[in-house]
């Protein structure tokens, strides 16, 4: 929302995604607002999932799991009729969705097709474990789209390291199934 949202009115941040794989969206926020009258609230699919108020003092991590299939994520700030306390607005940041559809042709069976990426956010290493003894080429981009690491013939799990690369959102890109995910490093 923009600092200072008049009185009475809604600030509203929405997507709709389809999400190819079980996966978090995640998110950093900061809140300055009138305790427990102006609200940050965020909702998947119309469901209130959290909410905050107050006068952050650090910006805040926030994680939600989310399933397969077609979703809306909306963020809200909520501006009560009356009273102003700090800057009544909300921040986003480094908002990382579960896996989605780029809306790029493929012809992967997804139900037999199975990733997992953990830790996510990471501290510098986290692991890929695939459910299949194919080989997979895995490549990752920085913020910029340049490739950082490129890993062929990837199967089973692998532990990748991003400990001497900054703190930021990284693109993580699967092949031969050009599916693609998102990981936090902090």
């Amino acid at each position: 929302s923009f600092i200072g949202l008049p009185d009475g009115e809604v600030s509203h941040l929405n997507i709709d995604v389809d999400v190819t794989a079980p996966g978090d969206i995640s998110f950093y926020k900061f809140v300055s607002s009138e305790e427990n009258y102006d609200f940050l609230q965020f909702y998947i699919d119309g469901n209130k999932q959290g909410e905050w108020s107050g006068i952050d003092n650090a910006w805040s991590f926030v994680s939600f799991p989310v399933a397969v299939g077609n979703h809306n994520f909306e963020w809200e700030y909520d501006k009560d009729g009356a009273v102003s306390e700090g800057q009544d607005c909300a921040w986003l940041d480094y908002i990382v969705f579960p896996p989605i559809d780029l809306g790029q042709p493929t012809n992967i069976d997804e139900s037999k097709f199975d990733f997992e990426l953990f830790p996510n956010p990471t501290m510098g290493s986290f692991n890929l474990t695939f459910n299949d003894a194919s080989s997979h080429t895995v490549e990752i981009f920085d913020s910029k789209g340049k490739m950082i690491v490129l890993l062929a013939n990837q199967s089973i799990n692998s532990i990748v390291d991003l400990e001497k690369y900054s703190s930021g959102t990284y693109t993580i890109k699967i092949s031969p199934e050009n599916i693609t995910y998102q990981i936090v490093k902090q």
